[in-house]
């Protein structure tokens, strides 16, 4: 006995699943083009494309019966999408890290520049600052000199006070 199934109804429910599904197939792989598939989306999506293949050949009813088959496709459509929407997840999370890894990146490169600014305004100042430590301490011996000789003229003003003192006795 051959029961004669009327796929219409189901051939264009399925046509516009099958549709809207290759048409995320092709969205899902399009939107990923910059970003890694991985094995067990691909693998899935084929698995899918076969279900649909033998769904479309199902005529009589055979060792797989076509609720089987779309109870099957509608599992195999359900776990793709989990796995395109953690695939979605990760990307948008390496975008982020990347993201991080760039305002990082300059805000190092800015670190270094005043760093390299700040190290050669100390070098300036070093020089600076040496050269008045040379000015200061010529200043300081020059300093020394006078007092040496304004010693040896009070020793000398206090000799002749002495002389005058004598003279005057």
């Amino acid at each position: 006995e051959h029961h004669q199934v009327n796929f219409s109804d189901s051939k264009s429910n399925t046509n516009s699943k099958s549709n809207s599904n290759s048409s995320s197939y092709s969205n899902a792989l399009n939107n990923s083009s910059n970003s890694i598939m991985p094995p067990e989306l691909i693998q899935l999506q084929l698995e899918n494309t076969d279900l649909r293949s033998r769904l479309a050949a199902l005529t009589d009813t055979q060792s797989e019966s076509k609720a089987e088959l779309l109870s099957l496709l509608e599992q195999q459509t359900l776990h793709s999408s989990q796995l395109e929407s953690k695939l979605h997840q990760l990307n948008a999370g390496f975008a982020a890290i990347e993201k991080e890894r760039k305002m990082l990146r300059k805000a190092a490169d800015m670190a270094n520049r005043d760093r390299d600014e700040v190290e050669k305004r100390c070098g300036v100042l070093e020089r600076h600052l040496k050269l008045r430590e040379g000015e200061v301490g010529k200043l300081a011996e020059r300093c020394r000199e006078q007092e040496r000789r304004i010693e040896g003229f009070v020793g000398e003003r206090d000799g002749w006070k002495d002389e005058v003192g004598k003279v005057e006795r």
